[in-house]
């Protein structure tokens, strides 16, 4: 389909005076609602509607399930303050949702959760301190009383804990972590997750990474075009080479891996960089004190998560990471994930930041 024509100036218009905003790529984001886009071959269904400095995008796949049933995604949801206006384009994309086949709807997530999802609740911290790092939820603050005026409500919450004291961190773990591996007698090997490493394995991390998220809420399959797409090239160049985490077996299949990006935001607010542009090797050495570590993706094969892998990767990447960053952010986690408790038995609350992806049930308009 066509956006409409407003579409993306919405999105410029609400955070005109917003320096910390990294923008959007008009290209990509028109590219999600193409007729010949991966979704739409794969028979899912777009909607995009804008009103009154609001705009709204809607998806369905007919074959995803939540909790046993049919549901649509809303996303690409930028808007000012007009509750009225919200009022009736949630409208019209319910209505639209509804005659799909959908009972419930969740968001905001742009297309699947390979894309941008939820919105931020709160950060605390001033100025440059609660800026977002690339694929992190950010949005105006009235955000969440908009979504809970037109009857959405809070399915899930997810926390990043940001770590300043990394040298303090790396004294805790360290020893932890050399009893943690000795445990494991050996029987897996864990090594810095390089560019080059993750693209020479990617034929062997698409049906992996897939089987390690199937089955988490709301993710549904992409295929492998789709997956080199995003992860592919311009992904590994952004990787932190000295912090992301392998974990291989004694036959070198992957058990598990834990993905470090570097904060690269300064740079894009800056107009250095784009962010589809930006790559460790030109844009690491142009970042200053202090930069920041994001670990933002782990995945643990499901034959091996009794092992511990997750803990030992977080320490892992902690203890790397330790002399090339001065702060440290351990990155939307869910609420009910038992990762959480790493950072908050290792990791001071002092700086958190809080998002939250919501639901509404279209018969009732009730949490279901």
């Amino acid at each position: 389909m066509q956006l409409p024509d407003p579409f993306f100036q919405i999105a410029a218009d609400v955070y005109r005076q917003d320096e910390f905003w990294l923008g959007e790529d008009p290209q990509a984001v028109a590219a999600v609602f193409a007729d010949d886009s991966h979704y739409c071959r794969a028979g899912g269904r777009v909607w995009a509607e804008c009103l009154e400095g609001s705009r709204l995008a809607g998806f369905f796949d007919p074959r995803l399930r939540i909790d046993g049933q049919p549901v649509a995604y809303f996303g690409y949801w930028e808007t000012d303050n007009n509750r009225l206006a919200n009022a009736e384009l949630f409208h019209r994309f319910e209505s639209w949702a509804a005659a799909q086949g959908a009972v419930t709807v969740y968001g905001p997530i742009n297309g699947n959760l390979y894309g941008m999802n939820r919105i931020r609740l709160s950060a605390q911290g001033d100025g440059a301190q609660t800026a977002p790092f690339i694929g992190e939820p950010y949005n105006p603050d009235y955000y969440p009383q908009l979504l809970s005026g037109l009857g959405y409500q809070i399915r899930y919450r997810y926390y990043t804990q940001i770590n300043n004291d990394p040298d303090a961190l790396v004294t805790l773990l360290a020893p932890l972590l050399h009893q943690g591996k000795a445990a494991l007698n050996g029987q897996f090997r864990f090594q810095p997750l390089t560019g080059d490493i993750w693209r020479e394995r990617l034929p062997e991390l698409y049906p992996l990474t897939d089987q390690m998220f199937r089955g988490s809420f709301g993710y549904s399959s992409i295929s492998e075009q789709q997956f080199i797409a995003t992860c592919g090239d311009g992904f590994a160049r952004r990787l932190c080479p000295h912090s992301s985490v392998l974990v291989t077996g004694k036959h070198d299949d992957i058990a598990a891996y834990f993905l470090v990006f570097p904060d690269y935001s300064p740079l894009i607010r800056a107009g250095q960089v784009s962010a589809d542009s930006v790559n460790f090797s030109d844009h690491f050495d142009r970042l200053t004190n202090p930069r920041m570590g994001v670990a933002k993706t782990a995945a643990v094969h499901p034959d091996y998560r009794r092992a511990g892998l997750y803990t030992l990767m977080s320490m892992q990447l902690s203890v790397w990471g330790g002399p090339y960053y001065q702060r440290g952010a351990a990155a939307l986690v869910r609420e009910d994930n038992p990762s959480l408790s790493f950072g908050r038995r290792f990791i001071s609350d002092d700086q958190q930041r809080v998002y939250a992806l919501y639901q509404k049930n279209l018969g009732t308009g009730q949490d279901c």
